[in-house]
């Protein structure tokens, strides 16, 4: 390939080996108000792993609410959360919105809370922060803790900043990517889940062309994208290409300089050009409310969103259905994008806590906080108060009081580990969960999730927007391939093959470790 001109080269070592996630439920979305505070730490702390203090740890926790109203702390849920863990607890609720500018704010200020939620590890203030020596390392207490070391490899690698891990991870399925697919539609027109990308490419013909729905209308789509596309790294993997970056060649290469790249470009143009997909993609903010209003099919993207859309369809067509495809089989074999295994990690300031005693205290806070009871109320209350179960259905409390209890879900935010909770819901929450755990056993992983790039870090964003834009405008047929090619020339000049450097020389030094 001409571009490869640009690249040093760099000895080839075999990849990490995927590891298999416990899936969960998902974590409860919404927004809150009170911002962060910072607050010292008064009370005598645990000094060994195992420890508990013999008065409450006083801490404070600054992380992000996604819903109105803050999780009540006059509420049974927080009331035992500080008596199992032993803490005497502030938690600083930011509206999801904000966050990622106030804690930004928070950091530089060096006024920081006892711990931080960190949406984005990588971002140049953390990275920066962490090497400046304001947090603790982690990565050495953890096997000391019952629950804390069980915390996956893989979820760990991801997280660590320059092969250190500094954070407790929020854990999330491994693979939760898939095809949320009309049931009904197939059913309607006599066809079977589809198993292969060619087999897909025809139902979404189907579906655009059929009258999947028998209104007599010409009114539906196949594929329903967005601006901020769902489903691309799904495509790219079934049509074999890499998670974001590869190890090829004896260099790290990024995604769109694979063939598969070009490949799945073509593929999306296919559907663009026979309007089997939506033609105002490039400006949609949200695919999901087009299939919550029943004109679109397929939905590639995150599998949570399955349940919702099944309910909103059917207030439109009362006989709508949705299934669910985790993988597409393609010229590899079957396989599924992996994501980090978790969203978010809580760190701990030195600037704030001084002593290693100190920090056993809030470890023993996050160890205890995973026990298998604890995961299970704060992601799904307590049984009798938010949720009832009779006859094996579980009924959701509709009481304002009893749901500001556990923040409408917002109370899943101080959650670590999740591999023991127990999902309630309908048939599709579960069939969600089955293909999780499926998808997780092929799951193709990012080779630089664990790296740095000072180069990426600085001039990521506009990169990104290099190719992305490029990608858009050749699915829309306004460049051919040879524009193409010479985007892809332009990234390389512009800061490209200064990353893929960056990235290729950490590759070598972890290799050697």
């Amino acid at each position: 390939m001409k571009h490869l001109k640009h690249l040093t080269t760099s000895k080839s070592i075999a990849l990490i080996a995927v590891l298999t996630l416990t899936a969960g439920v998902a974590a409860g979305c919404g927004e809150g108000s009170k911002e962060a505070a910072g607050t010292g730490s008064t009370a005598a702390p645990a000094t060994t792993a195992s420890a508990t203090p013999s008065a409450p740890y006083k801490m404070s926790i600054m992380l992000p609410s996604f819903n109105p109203e803050p999780m009540s702390t006059d509420g049974e849920i927080f009331k035992k959360i500080q008596s199992v863990t032993n803490t005497e607890l502030k938690l600083n609720w930011v509206p999801s919105a904000t966050y990622t500018d106030k804690l930004s704010a928070t950091v530089a200020s060096g006024e920081l809370p006892t711990v931080i939620t960190v949406l984005n590890q990588k971002a140049p203030f953390i990275i920066n922060s962490v090497r400046s020596g304001m947090f603790w390392e982690l990565g050495p207490y953890l096997k000391d803790y019952p629950n804390l070391s069980r915390m996956n490899p893989i979820a760990l690698n991801a997280i660590s900043i320059d092969g250190k891990v500094y954070g407790i991870y929020r854990e999330r399925d491994l693979a939760r990517d898939g095809v949320t697919l009309r049931k009904d539609w197939l059913d309607n027109l006599g066809l079977k889940e589809p198993k292969t990308i060619d087999e897909f490419y025809n139902v979404l013909k189907a579906f655009t062309n059929n009258d999947p729905d028998k209104n007599g209308k010409n009114d539906t789509i196949g594929l329903v994208e967005q601006q901020t596309p769902a489903g691309w790294r799904d495509m790219l993997i079934w049509h074999g290409g890499p998670a974001d970056w590869e190890f090829r060649d004896g260099k790290v290469l990024p995604a769109h300089m694979s063939p598969a790249y070009l490949e799945t470009m073509k593929f999306y143009k296919k559907l663009y050009d026979e309007k089997l997909m939506n033609l105002d993609f490039a400006v949609v903010k949200d695919g999901r409310q087009v299939m919550n209003k029943g004109t679109a099919g397929a939905w590639v993207a995150n599998l949570n969103d399955a349940n919702g859309i099944e309910e909103q369809a059917k207030k439109v067509d009362p006989k709508a259905k949705v299934t669910l495809i985790g993988a597409l089989q393609g010229p590899k074999g079957l396989r599924s994008v992996a994501g980090s295994g978790s969203y978010g990690i809580f760190m701990i300031p030195k600037t704030t806590v001084k002593t290693e005693a100190e920090l056993k205290s809030i470890l023993n806070y996050f160890d205890k906080l995973s026990d298998k009871e604890m995961q299970n109320m704060l992601y799904n209350g307590i049984e009798g108060r938010q949720y009832t179960v009779e006859n094996g259905e579980y009924k959701k409390t509709t009481d304002p009081k009893l749901l500001v209890e556990y923040g409408m879900g917002d109370s899943s935010q101080l959650a670590v580990l999740r591999d023991q909770v127990t999902t309630f819901g309908p048939e599709l929450v579960h069939q969600r969960d089955n293909v999780w755990k499926e998808n997780a056993k092929i799951a193709v992983e990012n080779p630089v999730n664990a790296f740095i790039s000072d180069t990426y870090s600085d001039k990521g964003k506009e990169l990104d927007k290099l190719i992305e834009d490029a990608r858009t405008k050749f699915i829309m047929g306004s460049i051919d391939e040879n524009g193409w090619n010479k985007v892809l020339d332009q990234w390389l000049q512009q800061g490209g093959s200064k990353v893929i450097d960056e990235y290729t020389a950490e590759y070598n030094k972890s290799a050697k470790k």
